[in-house]
């Protein structure tokens, strides 16, 4: 059973597009943006150094002369233009040395509140690694109890509704095996009912009626894709705050601001 596993992070932008927060900062990118005195980029690296699940920590689109201090060696690709490109490259890059059999984790460098405890739980929840793929969802009021303005988008199912959570273990092959339909749903990712056109008529009708269940989307997930997955309701909201906008970038330093002992602590 594999307990250990590399991690790859998403942090590349796209140059010709405008960014509130990088505007909003002066900062180049925006995972340098600095929170508490740290680049954003650095709490989500520093979850990972403390966490006892991940070995080898990859970043696509970062380089050190981008100045950030880790505290550990990190690897360091290249930006390929967009995060499809950069979640292929990055996969790519680690089956060059590992059967695509093997497991990695994957995550984005604008999640700030992330810590080693939440990875060490997603991990331990997807074992014992029966499917292709695993992707943490987390659900409205859990959401909402802890940021109340988040403006997530949710999808409603019959189970209740859920955001995505920001982290996914998976099959370093399976991002690899349609790239194509990956790429369409990760462009769509912050529409919810677009990602659901993407999977035909039938799950957009159910969606309308409030029919539809987290089985549905794994069926058709696993014939659309052929591969296998299953959801891990996370029980924190930090790991869904991912920073896009000024709004969410205020609420995180609020929160690193009422929090910050506790955080410390974990992340010692």
């Amino acid at each position: 059973m594999q307990e250990r596993f590399d991690a790859v992070i998403v942090a590349g932008y796209d140059r010709h597009k405008l960014d509130p927060l990088t505007e909003q900062s002066g900062e180049p990118h925006k995972v340098l943006i600095k929170i508490a005195g740290k680049p954003m980029i650095w709490y989500v690296v520093n979850a990972l150094v403390q966490s006892q699940a991940i070995d080898r920590i990859v970043i696509v689109g970062l380089g050190p002369e981008d100045g950030v201090e880790f505290g550990r060696p990190v690897h360091y690709l290249p930006d390929q233009g967009s995060m499809f490109d950069n979640v292929i490259y990055g996969f790519n890059w680690l089956a060059q040395s590992q059967a695509q059999e093997r497991y990695a984790l994957l995550l984005t460098g604008d999640i700030p509140l992330l810590t080693s405890v939440m990875v060490d739980q997603f991990v331990v929840t997807c074992q014992p690694l029966t499917q292709d793929v695993y992707w943490g969802i987390v659900e409205k009021r859990v959401m909402e109890a802890t940021f109340p303005l988040s403006q997530r988008s949710y999808l409603r199912l019959m189970e209740g509704q859920f955001c995505n959570g920001n982290l996914f273990l998976g099959k370093i092959a399976a991002p690899l095996k349609r790239q194509q339909l990956v790429k369409q749903m990760l462009d769509q990712r912050k529409s919810v009912v677009r990602q659901l056109r993407l999977l035909g008529f039938g799950v957009i009708i159910k969606f309308l009626f409030h029919r539809l269940r987290l089985r549905d989307l794994l069926g058709i997930v696993q014939r659309a894709l052929d591969l296998s997955g299953a959801p891990v309701i996370l029980p924190f909201a930090e790991a869904a705050m991912d920073v896009d906008k000024p709004h969410q970038l205020a609420q995180v330093v609020a929160y690193l601001e009422q929090h910050s002992p506790a955080i410390d602590q974990q992340n010692v």
